[in-house]
């Protein structure tokens, strides 16, 4: 008996190997990439107006500093580069290489430098590994597209004209960032903004969302079907608040300047004009207006 299932662990050790192996062989040949292969990459901010980043289980970091041209590079062991440069646009695939079962734990990022003065669209898509923007109080973007099926978002110091974060499975945080137009969709995990201005537009299934709005200066909509909110609002601004919990209490310690109605479910409020509605719901869940 003991003999028996000393064979069938054996075989299955050898059928769960070689069905490592042929995933890993059949990724390598039958996945159809653009682009051509290659250690890093540059390009000048001059003749790119829009960059495309993909990566399947590699973090990707974008850092923002003072030099003359985009680069791009691999750190780690484990990942493969494909770059494609055409009318404008540039597009940086990462793909595991073959065979990484046998590195155990390695884990590559790919790391790509921005100097300050491009001034294109980015977007950046993952299946699986962390997205990290650096902007160092420097970096303008016209618009910032970045979509995780399970990682962790981070955007900081950066102005935009558009902002959109997408993540089926992970948490979003957001900082010292100054955009027209964001939107933060988020399936699974929570949301931290701090120091963030602009218009707002937030869904979110399963998580807590926490904002510092630093200025509003448009519509601000945040709907969570359960999870906590807690928002702190600038002391001086136009806004109109409507926060609604549908079974969890809603509270304020915020000092509306007139028209404030608080229930135990509700709370409506105005501060200067009224100009912005900021309209904040939960099916499950508490809410707080600081």
């Amino acid at each position: 008996m003991k003999k028996m299932l000393g064979k069938l662990l054996i075989t299955a050790g050898i059928l769960v190997f070689f069905a490592v192996v042929v995933k890993d062989v059949f990724a390598a040949g039958l996945g159809f990439i653009n682009g051509t292969e290659a250690d890093s990459a540059s390009a000048s901010p001059r003749v790119i107006d829009s960059m495309v980043i993909e990566s399947d289980s590699k973090d990707v970091r974008i850092i923002a500093e003072e030099r003359s041209d985009i680069s791009a590079g691999i750190s780690g062991d484990s990942g493969k580069l494909f770059v494609t440069e055409n009318k404008r646009k540039l597009e940086l695939t990462v793909k595991e290489k073959e065979f990484q079962f046998l590195n155990g734990f390695n884990r590559s990022t790919l790391i790509v430098r921005l100097p300050y003065d491009y001034k294109g669209d980015l977007a950046v898509r993952t299946s699986s590994g962390d997205v990290s923007v650096a902007g160092n109080h420097h970096l303008a973007l016209s618009g910032l597209n970045a979509v995780s099926a399970s990682g962790n978002t981070s955007v900081t110091d950066v102005r935009l004209q558009d902002l959109k974060v997408k993540a089926s499975s992970g948490d979003v945080t957001i900082s010292n960032t100054v955009s027209k137009t964001s939107g933060i969709d988020l399936a699974s995990g929570d949301a931290n903004l701090v120091h963030v201005s602009g218009s707002l537009d937030v869904k979110m299934t399963s998580g807590d969302f926490n904002a510092v709005l630093k200025k509003v200066t448009g519509p601000v909509s945040v709907t969570l079907t359960s999870g906590d909110a807690n928002v702190s609002l600038p002391q001086n601004g136009s806004f109109a608040v409507n926060a609604l919990s549908a079974s969890g209490d809603v509270s304020s310690p915020y000092s509306f300047a007139d028209k404030a109605h608080k229930e135990q479910h509700h709370i409506t409020g105005t501060q200067g004009s009224g100009r912005h509605p900021i309209d904040i719901k939960t099916d499950s869940g508490d809410l707080a207006i600081r």
